[in-house]
């Protein structure tokens, strides 16, 4: 009897560690996942500090974007042609004379801002501009107010126009009823209002390889297309922002630039190169130089980023790093363009959208242009506002948002069928421009300062 009463004893016993390991066990497991939400929790929280603290600040990464993006225009999709046009070892040596003059300029310009005075760390808000005004007086401000404001709206209405057509090529070739638009045509003093639709069904073969291929090329009058509807509502807004807070895009836009970049560079290689697209000294040069200088313009990003940047960065690095690595895209993709496309049109994506070099290739093209040649628009944007805004202030906000944000989104005449702009024609006009504010101006307020 006392040995049944002890083996009971002893029974109750293990049930009992039985279940306290159970509830130790329950315990472990619910303090086990507390952690883990806490650490999920501590994560978000991090990534939301330094999320809010990237908003404050431009670090290296940030930098790099904003001047390769700024390097990265729409100038660079007219490459190919001139390549072929102008003969590889002109283009290419043109490219580097522009790269070094480029980055030349933009260390003076650097140079000149940090010698205003209070100004060593770039802490005072100095546009473009305002730095002329400093060194040169009241004239040269409003001289270079008009200069600057000419070139980057060039730049942004070209882009706008674009990645308008970018993304109507896109439905015209992906959507079954293919791109529409809402025409205002005036005929016989009547203003006529309709809807009109365009895919590739109207074009030939010949125009889809050429490049001609252009949306609602037919149609006459003022068009409001679905593309440049959803380039408004995309872009727009974040030309609103600060040059801080579109930041973070900028550098989702440089990951798709090398990813895409790359994605062209193997494309090409697997299309076959032929030497005969390409001859070494080239026939027609009056627009080379003016072509690849339209596409060096980083120095007009230089100030508003010299005021927005953390301290650490490091000025010629981030200038010499983002032309070297500007300046091999430009080679790499121009060269191999030109000696893949029989005939490189003025414009290289808008053959490749057209589905004739195949699907990756049109894939590759329509991200390329969406991402890298659109998120230029608010970029120049935010540029313009920022000199017309800067240190004594030629307008107010509200007033430079207006000539520097909604004047280019709202210009429609470049959008008229047949009244598009050339490209190499408008770039070639635009150089001397580009040439005294860009380029020539900051070398010579050094000088003589």
């Amino acid at each position: 009897m006392t040995a049944i009463n002890n083996e009971t004893t002893e029974l109750i016993v293990k049930l009992d560690s039985s279940g306290d390991i159970s509830e130790d066990g329950s315990s472990s497991n619910a303090l086990s996942t507390k952690n883990s939400f806490d650490s999920l929790r501590a994560s978000a929280r991090s990534f939301s500090d330094a999320l809010s603290e990237s908003m404050q600040r431009i670090g290296f990464l940030g930098s790099i974007s904003i001047a390769v993006n700024s390097l990265t225009g729409p100038a660079m999709l007219c490459l190919p042609d001139t390549y072929q046009r102008s003969g590889l070892i002109p283009t290419t040596a043109v490219i580097i004379f522009v790269c070094i003059l480029s980055a030349f300029c933009c260390l003076h310009m650097s140079n000149t801002i940090s010698k205003v005075p209070n100004n060593h760390t770039f802490g005072l808000d100095i546009g473009y501009s305002e730095c002329f005004r400093k060194f040169w007086g009241p004239r040269s401000y409003i001289y270079t107010q008009v200069l600057f404001f000419c070139c980057i709206t060039c730049l942004n209405v070209s882009s706008i126009v674009d990645t308008a057509q970018v993304v109507d090529t896109f439905f015209g070739h992906w959507v079954p009823n293919g791109s529409i638009a809402i025409s205002f045509r005036l005929i016989n003093n009547e203003l006529r209002v309709r809807w009109v639709n365009w895919d590739y069904s109207s074009c030939s073969e010949e125009m889809l390889i050429s490049g001609e291929c252009v949306p609602f090329f037919d149609q006459e009058g003022i068009l409001f297309t679905i593309g440049y509807a959803i380039t408004l509502l995309i872009f727009l807004p974040m030309a609103l922002m600060d040059l801080k807070e579109n930041a973070a895009i900028q550098v989702i836009g440089f990951f798709v630039l090398l990813v895409t970049s790359l994605g062209f560079i193997v494309l090409f290689l697997s299309e076959g190169i032929s030497l005969d697209n390409v001859s070494l000294w080239g026939t027609e040069w009056g627009s080379l130089f003016g072509v690849v200088l339209f596409n060096f313009s980083l120095v007009i990003a230089i100030p508003a980023w010299l005021h927005e940047k953390e301290s650490h960065v490091n000025v010629p690095t981030v200038v010499h790093s983002s032309s070297l690595l500007t300046t091999i895209l430009y080679m790499s993709i121009g060269i191999l363009g030109a000696i893949t496309m029989p005939h490189a049109s003025q414009n290289m994506l808008e053959c490749l959208m057209s589905g004739a070099f195949g699907t990756a290739m049109q894939l590759c093209a329509s991200i390329f242009a969406f991402f890298i040649v659109g998120l230029g628009c608010p970029l120049f944007s935010i540029l313009a506002r920022m000199n017309l805004t800067a240190g004594s202030g030629l307008l107010s906000k509200g007033s430079a948002n207006g000539m520097a944000v909604y004047l280019p989104f709202f210009y429609f005449v470049d959008l008229l069928p047949g009244r598009r702009c050339d490209q190499l024609t408008f770039l070639g006009r635009n150089h001397i421009f580009k040439l005294g504010c860009l380029h020539s101006s900051p070398a010579s307020i050094t000088t003589f300062t």
